[in-house]
């Protein structure tokens, strides 16, 4: 029997109260499409950021901007930052629905989900984020969610974004029936995160490191990107779903473009020596 994945973070990382958190997304949808790296959707691939919708409101709300259109089935995959998963691997649970404050949204499945990550699924919050904007949408569509944590080697990134093709099917992907979102933070910088390797000022040498990730992400250079995260020993949490799109999308012959990037220093106008950067990237 399949399951429902509650809102477990609803509350703490995102208002519980359906018509502030509606707010939330509809303001942030307005001021999206205000930006200069405004492109009109839909949109076929993405990585978007997971903080608290505090930050990462900012970050998710471009994807949505238009609406889904003839959207119907959205992958979402992100790494786990709570269970130890296998090199390589994409795991997934079986569920009905995942319950969010603006109502459930409806779910397919992979084929290889297994109740033995349902957990798993449950407490990652890097899948939680999206689902507000995704049930604030008057087109209802279905969603999966899968998480994966790291790649070891180009090879596997392209034998996993074939057998995903495959299974979700070549001209759904073509079509922008079914689309993929990357759920990811990029560079987690300072003590508290164990990675100075800039001292202790370093916005300026973390902005240039990602955005060169985040461009080798959006022109399809999956392994140069894996490279790039290994020489750096990036901080990226989830470089490995990001990788996955970007291989996907390459193949699928999509335009990427890097539509945001900014820290949550920025947001906050925090001095502190730690921060985390968000950066959105879009393909259609």
């Amino acid at each position: 029997m399949n399951m429902i994945r509650d809102a477990q973070y609803a509350g703490s990382w995102y208002p519980k109260d359906s018509e502030l958190l509606r707010l939330l997304v509809t303001e942030s949808l307005d001021e999206s499409k205000k930006r200069k790296t405004y492109q009109r959707g839909p949109y076929r691939f993405a990585v978007l950021p997971h903080a608290g919708l505090f930050y990462s409101s900012s970050g998710i709300a471009p994807f949505f901007t238009a609406g889904l259109g003839s959207i119907e089935r959205i992958l979402v995959i992100s790494p786990s930052h709570y269970a130890t998963l296998p090199p390589n691997t994409i795991v997934s649970a079986p569920l009905s629905g995942m319950r969010t404050p603006l109502g459930d949204v409806q779910a397919f499945n992979l084929a290889s989900a297994q109740r033995e990550w349902f957990s798993a699924i449950q407490s990652e919050h890097a899948l939680e984020m999206v689902l507000p904007y995704i049930a604030a949408q008057e087109s209802p569509v279905k969603v999966a969610l899968a998480m994966i944590s790291r790649f070891s080697e180009a090879e596997a990134i392209e034998k996993l974004a074939g057998q995903l093709i495959q299974e979700l099917g070549r001209e759904d992907l073509e079509m922008g029936r079914t689309v993929i979102i990357a759920s990811s933070d990029f560079t987690h910088y300072g003590p508290r995160f164990a990675y100075t390797p800039y001292g202790s000022r370093a916005e300026g040498r973390v902005k240039e490191d990602d955005l060169s990730l985040a461009h080798l992400l959006s022109e399809g250079r999956v392994s140069e990107a894996l490279a790039f995260c290994a020489a750096k020993q990036s901080t990226v949490c989830g470089y490995a779903a990001a990788l996955l799109v970007s291989s996907i999308a390459g193949r699928m012959q999509c335009k990427g473009w890097v539509a945001d990037y900014y820290t949550s220093s920025d947001v906050s106008s925090s001095h502190d020596a730690n921060f985390v950067a968000y950066s959105t990237i879009l393909w259609r």
